[in-house]
């Protein structure tokens, strides 16, 4: 009986694990199926063997028209059109559905790590509780904040490199192949 009761106890502290804090508790959930849109700024972020190319997501409206925005940090931006099937689903993308997401693979490690940030200054948000602080691509897989110059490095899941202080919020991301279905959620 002891020897049952120790097994289950080390089964209990060995299927916790520091990853399952890695991410937000925070609501996200957005799905978009590529192979419908063939959308290739999306498409040059969602390939694992060109790590280090990251991509914004935001959705926005235009008249009555929903649209999805991509923006990459190479310099690459466009828009798609939400389709019937788009407009079905529920989304979230980042903080209040306001601040957008960014995705890509790592280039710190093999096989490369596909992640999904959000889009807005986890510092800035802490300290004002507001959603205007939305990052900006430099180079090389930094993301930087203009209100407290704070940067992030999205290879590096996303730490924090020149400053005391939060990482960036990150989600949960799936995608089955660069014109497949990208899924983010919490």
């Amino acid at each position: 009986m002891i020897c049952f009761f120790l097994l289950f106890v080390m089964f209990l502290v060995s299927s916790c694990s520091n990853t399952d804090f890695d991410y937000s508790s925070l609501h996200a959930y957005f799905v978009f199926d590529n192979g419908q849109h063939q959308n290739a700024t999306l498409q040059s972020a969602l390939n694992p063997l060109s790590p280090g190319v990251f991509c914004r997501v935001s959705e926005g409206q235009e008249g009555t028209v929903t649209y999805f925005y991509f923006e990459s940090n190479e310099g690459l931006s466009t828009k798609q059109k939400a389709n019937a099937d788009d407009m079905r689903r529920t989304r979230a993308i980042g903080l209040y559905n306001k601040t957008g997401i960014i995705v890509g693979y790592g280039n710190l490690s093999s096989p490369a790590i596909l992640y999904a940030f959000d889009s807005q200054c986890p510092n800035c948000y802490a300290q004002t509780n507001m959603l205007n602080n939305k990052l900006v691509f430099t180079s090389n897989g930094i993301v930087s904040c203009s209100r407290c110059k704070r940067q992030y490095n999205l290879n590096n899941n996303g730490l924090c490199i020149n400053a005391e202080g939060k990482k960036l919020i990150k989600y949960r991301a799936t995608c089955t192949n660069p014109l497949g279905i990208l899924s983010v959620n919490n």
